[in-house]
Formats: structure tokens, sequence, C-alpha cells
């Protein structure tokens, strides 16, 4: 922007001496100042569009970062109470990956994220156990509802769908306000048709249309194949 101004000034300066030594012409002149002076405005407004958008692209990460931090925050603050004054109780599955811990250091935040960062990368039995260790220290914790769940998604994904049934039913019994419910739902649906139980599929379906008719996971239930 600076250089632009500067660049205004310059062929204005330029200009300006030329026609004060020059003697007058008998024919007017292009006005060569005008085009110029056009030209640069109208870099100057793209410029201008450029760094708005940018600025609002900055503003937009700004807001993600401090959502992310926040959410962060809370996993550092345990709740006074668990959700609808249920306190769940886990007990091991038998899902072939070991006993799960029930002694570990670190902080809520720092065992959800590595639960989360094994699950992200795939490592799905290794996220399990630190899942399961989350909700067995952390069981009021404002994210015991999603450690269940990516704990189920986690039996999902290696098609365990037996197992990955009760425990995406814990999601909804053990944390009704749970914010994956819908979810955890539509999982359950998927599951039991992988199961071949199109009975059990089609009432999840249902339960999901009627407890939550305008979430995404209805829409998407939706386009499931039911026979």
């Amino acid at each position: 922007m600076t250089s632009l101004i500067y660049r205004i000034l310059i062929i204005a300066t330029v200009l300006g001496l030329s026609t004060a030594c020059a003697p007058l012409p008998t024919t007017p002149a292009p006005n060569n100042l005008t085009v110029e002076m056009r030209r640069l405005q109208s870099s100057m407004n793209s410029q201008q569009q450029t760094v708005q958008n940018l600025t609002r692209q900055i503003a937009k990460l700004e807001n993600q970062v401090q959502q992310q931090a926040q959410e962060i925050a809370q996993l550092s603050k345990p709740r006074k109470q668990t959700q609808a004054g249920y306190q769940p109780t886990r007990t091991p599955q038998g899902s072939g990956v070991g006993t799960i811990p029930t002694q570990g250091e670190g902080s809520p935040t720092e065992v959800y994220l590595q639960a989360f960062g094994d699950y992200a990368s795939g490592r799905y039995q290794t996220a399990t156990h630190g899942f399961e260790t989350f909700l067995q220290r952390f069981p009021n914790n404002s994210y015991a509802s999603n450690a269940q769940f990516w704990l189920s998604d986690c039996y999902f994904n290696q098609q365990q769908y037996a197992l990955a049934i009760p425990e995406f039913e814990r999601v909804l019994n053990d944390y009704p306000s749970a914010p994956k419910s819908p979810d955890a739902l539509l999982k359950i649906a998927i599951a039991q048709l992988q199961l071949g139980a199109t009975d059990e599929a089609r009432q999840a379906v249902d339960t999901l249309s009627q407890r939550y008719p305008k979430s995404t996971a209805t829409q998407k239930a939706q386009e499931l194949a039911i026979p």
C-alpha cells in the first residue's frame, strides 16, 4: 500500500516538473496522469479487498482457536455432578484388548487428548485403553460422554459391532443429554444392519427421528437402505 502511494507521488512530481519546464502545447496532450491514477486506484482497491479477505480468515481462525482452548480448559475442571445425577460404573468388555488400567498419571485434559490422538491416528486398541482410563478416573468430567462415544466408535471402526452397540447404548443411558446422542443412535442402526438385525436397525432409526428430528444424524439415517 505504501509503495503504491509512493509511486503516485513520484509520478505526480515528475509530471508536474515536466509540465512546468515544457512549452505549452498547441494541442491537448493525452491525460496520462488520469489513466495512471485510475490504474493505481484499481490496484489499491484490489489489495484492500485482499486484506479484508485475509482479515476475515484470521478472525475465523482465531475464533476456532478460542473455542478449542475453551474445550480444553473445560477438560481440566471436573463437574460437580454427573449428567442427570448418574455416575456410570465402568466394567471391562471382553474385547481381547487386555485389562483396563485403573491408575495412571496425567490430568483429564492430557488423558483425554492422548486417547483421542490415538483414535484419530487409527490406533483403536490403544485408544480404547485411553478412553476406559479416562472414564474410570474422571467419570464426572464434562467430556465423559464424548469419551464414551469415541470408545464405542473404536469398536465400530474395528467392525466389532456386537461390542460397539452396548457401548453406544451407554451414551444414551448414562448421559441422556450428551451432544453425541443422535450420532450414537445412528451408529447403532448401522451396526445392527451390519449384523443383519433389520428390525433393531429400523427401531433405532425411528427413535432417532422421534428424539432428534432436525439433527444431521437423522438426515443421514434416512439414506440407510433398510430392507
